[in-house]
């Protein structure tokens, strides 16, 4: 017995050591990075607004932002928006960009797409995507915008993604609770879009998938952070693929659960007819723009791949095809790592396919290269 229990011992003390070591390791690893949080953000960079539900407080000093991977600073200027502060010349031509999280950039401030067009031509972009936002927002945030820019803008470069749809489904149905950035619902009804809460707002709690979850005060460990990762993962492709069977869920329990792009038109006539609403909304996107005297540019993150038989997804892709505007699909590439947003040298890939459609079609260059023959015909008779 003793000899038993001798080597049961022994075989426990190895598998301990060589956890250990496993654990040891990947501390020096990329993978270190799946213990960190969902996301984490100074609790006080987002702000509860009633139009919007939530937008970037204005000057914002430096904090720091980590998802699952490096972390960067963040912070804001007089705008809300994640850039340096404002500081036009007098009918200075620049771009304005609006998105979601592929806008707002899960990168440093230099090495996001904006930024990298912005030295790549010359010409200053306002960088104003707002992570978790679709088009109703984009609509409501762009006339804000454009109320407090001293002049308009030469050009707006609206970035898609195919999480929009969902995020206007529910919009604006966000709040700040304790600090941190919230969907203010637990679940949306398909049928009627009604949003249900199963507590009350008392009783309310961070979700684990807030925008801004604070970090834990001791970090976990890092393979079993990676174990939940995984599961994590499973869980949300097994979801995907049973609404891709034919799985008819009666509700939307967080805004991403699965792309409502994917739902039967015929089984959902609400979310079909929101479709057409999500549509008109980009249409109006568009119009502020050219009301502005600004040229409208249309480009889609292609971030997740939905099948083209879908009727919604059908639906969608002739509006975009007879777009004038729209122009194109940015590759899909490299992702940021446990997540579908870009890593660093896949952001410069998206700044070059942007600048080639810009440059192709003489968009932003002709006013740049106007302004600077005025800027120096006022220096020469000076």
């Amino acid at each position: 017995m003793k000899r038993v229990l001798g080597i049961a011992a022994w075989n426990v003390g190895v598998i301990v050591v060589l956890v250990a070591l496993i654990e040891l390791g990947l501390r020096f690893t990329p993978f270190d990075a799946a213990r960190h949080p969902s996301a984490n953000i100074p609790p006080t960079y987002y702000v509860a607004d009633s139009a919007l539900g939530v937008r970037i407080s204005q000057n914002h000093p430096e904090g720091w932002f980590e998802f699952r991977g490096p972390g960067h600073k963040v912070f804001s200027n007089e705008l809300g928006c994640f850039d340096r502060p404002l500081d036009l010349k007098k009918g200075e031509p620049f771009i304005l960009a609006i998105g979601d999280s592929f806008t707002w950039g899960y990168n440093p401030l230099e090495a996001k797409w904006t930024s990298i067009i912005e030295r790549k031509t010359g010409i200053r972009v306002l960088k104003c995507g707002v992570s978790g936002t679709g088009t109703k927002y984009q609509l409501h945030h762009l006339k804000n915008l454009l109320a407090r820019l001293p002049h308009p803008p030469q050009t707006v470069i609206h970035l898609y993604d195919t999480t929009d749809f969902n995020d206007d489904f529910i919009f604006p149905s966000e709040t700040v609770l304790k600090g941190q950035r919230i969907d203010d619902f637990q679940r949306i009804r398909l049928s009627d879009g009604m949003h249900l809460k199963d507590k009350s707002d008392a009783d309310a709690e961070v979700p684990d998938h807030a925008y801004n979850r604070e970090a834990p005060t001791i970090r976990p460990l890092v393979l079993p952070s990676l174990l939940e990762v995984a599961f994590t993962v499973d869980k949300q492709v097994e979801t995907r693929r049973l609404v891709l069977e034919g799985r008819n869920p009666a509700h939307l329990r967080w805004r991403y659960e699965f792309n409502l792009l994917l739902l039967d038109a015929d089984t959902y006539p609400f979310v079909s007819k929101q479709l057409d609403a999500h549509i008109e909304t980009l249409k109006d996107v568009r119009r502020v723009v050219q009301d502005a005297g600004a040229e409208y540019v249309l480009f889609h993150t292609n971030s997740f791949r939905l099948p083209k038989e879908r009727p919604l997804v059908q639906r969608l892709e002739r509006f975009f095809t007879s777009l004038p505007e729209f122009r194109g699909r940015v590759p899909e590439l490299g992702r940021h790592l446990f997540d579908p947003h870009w890593n660093a040298d896949s952001e410069k890939k998206v700044a070059a396919f942007m600048i080639e459609r810009l440059q192709r079609d003489a968009i932003a260059t002709d006013a740049q290269r106007e302004y600077s023959q005025q800027v120096r015909g006022d220096t020469e008779r000076n």
